[in-house]
């Protein structure tokens, strides 16, 4: 009877051990991926699948490493070279993300007195939210933003060089050659982006834009 406690105290601790190195081994995967100066409140990795806990070295991998690690994040465990289960991991943390200080119309620039950093729980904010100025500065609102509104990626774009019905430069390069001629943008566009333009001539073209007012056509 004593030796059979014994054991199944032994089982308990080696697998409670085994857990505590599962969870750590989480936690180092989405560590790194946290935006910067958050902080830890809590994660919980949940009840592990019977094969994952009688694996002797789990190794995590984000199933979704596109997405962000906040809030409910899948992971995947491997036991050696097969896939031993999956988790569910919730991830709380507190950290600093940005909201606009002021009203921002569409089309305006942003810069860095239109912005201010808030401090809270990150994972219950909308996807693709902003957590550093530096991501948005220079960029353009693609709608009105109020006061106060917690800014996302979807909210900006690259700043327009070609507006449609502008004057435009098109140039056209070949082997050898290159000639210059004006026309009117049907498109807006940004740097590296193909819109649509007429020329003088009244034929309608698709060119790169690869400056203020300007756009090329390669041959």
């Amino acid at each position: 009877m004593t030796w059979r406690f014994g054991a199944l105290v032994g089982l308990l601790f080696s697998t409670l051990a085994q857990a505590d190195g599962l969870e750590e081994k989480v936690r180092g995967l989405i560590t790194p991926r946290l935006p910067a100066r958050a902080e830890w409140v809590a994660m919980d990795i949940g009840q592990p699948a019977s094969r994952i806990e009688e694996c002797a070295q789990p190794q995590p991998y984000l199933v979704h490493p596109e997405d962000n690690v906040l809030g409910r994040v899948a992971v995947g465990v491997r036991c050696g070279s097969e896939v031993a289960g999956y988790l569910q991991v919730s991830v709380r943390v507190v950290g600093d993300y940005i909201v606009s200080r002021q009203r921002i119309a569409a089309g305006e620039v942003i810069k860095a007195p239109m912005l201010e950093a808030r401090r809270g729980p990150l994972e219950r904010l909308p996807k693709g939210s902003v957590f550093d100025m530096g991501q948005i500065i220079g960029r353009q609102a693609s709608r009105n933003l109020g006061r106060g509104m917690v800014l996302t990626r979807s909210h900006f774009r690259e700043p327009w060089l070609v507006q449609r019905n502008q004057r435009v430069t098109l140039q056209a390069q070949g082997a050898g050659f290159t000639i210059s001629r004006d026309g009117k943008a049907l498109d807006n566009g940004s740097l590296g982006s193909t819109v649509r333009v007429v020329g003088n001539d009244g034929k309608m073209l698709s060119a790169q834009v690869v400056g203020q007012n300007e756009l090329r056509l390669r041959y």
